[in-house]
């Protein structure tokens, strides 16, 4: 399945469209906010998630709160390679920073979704593209995607054009070139 996650280019605050051949949500950055607070809702204002950013001086740290009850935590494990974790009552996930613009989702040891970002971001208009196994939840890897974005990109809104490189440090693991979602 694949689905996409953008950033509105000019905004206030950052707001997010999320698609997805089942379903349409929407994501919107709290104003005013201290700490990191997101939404995610869908089409008829129905909250399904909140994104809250923890205090920490070493590494990001988030919490999210699913509407069905779950909750996850969400931490920088590694920040030189771009590592983050993920965990909560359906399992754990890793997220990983590849080479340039690219990252991979595992849930325990299995790939289950492969991201890339576009390189050429007009305003503030970061864009996702998720493939991903059908069974895998929208929900959380969008979570985790708004944490990453929301820790690497800034609110200011002055950005008109710019071109990213992505990473360029070190990887903890290879991008699997052959993955396939199933």
């Amino acid at each position: 399945m694949n689905a996409t996650i953008k950033e509105r280019k000019f905004s206030l605050r950052s707001e997010y469209d999320i698609t997805s051949p089942t379903a349409v949500y929407f994501a919107q950055k709290a104003i005013l906010s201290l700490l990191a607070s997101l939404e995610i809702r869908t089409q008829n204002d129905r909250v399904v998630a909140t994104i809250h950013g923890n205090f920490s001086i070493s590494h990001a740290s988030y919490d999210f709160a699913l509407a069905d009850g779950r909750n996850f935590h969400y931490q920088c494990e590694k920040v030189w390679k771009g590592v983050y974790s993920c965990q909560g009552p359906s399992g754990n996930y890793h997220l990983f920073q590849h080479k340039g613009v690219r990252y991979s989702i595992f849930k325990d040891d299995t790939q289950i979704a492969a991201i890339t970002r576009n390189k050429l971001v007009l305003g503030t208009g970061h864009e996702y593209d998720i493939q991903m196994n059908a069974d895998a939840d929208l929900i959380i890897l969008s979570c985790m995607i708004l944490a990453l974005n929301t820790e690497s990109s800034s609110d200011d809104g002055q950005n008109s054009v710019t071109y990213e490189f992505g990473n360029i440090g070190p990887e903890d693991r290879k991008f699997d070139e052959s993955w396939q979602p199933t």
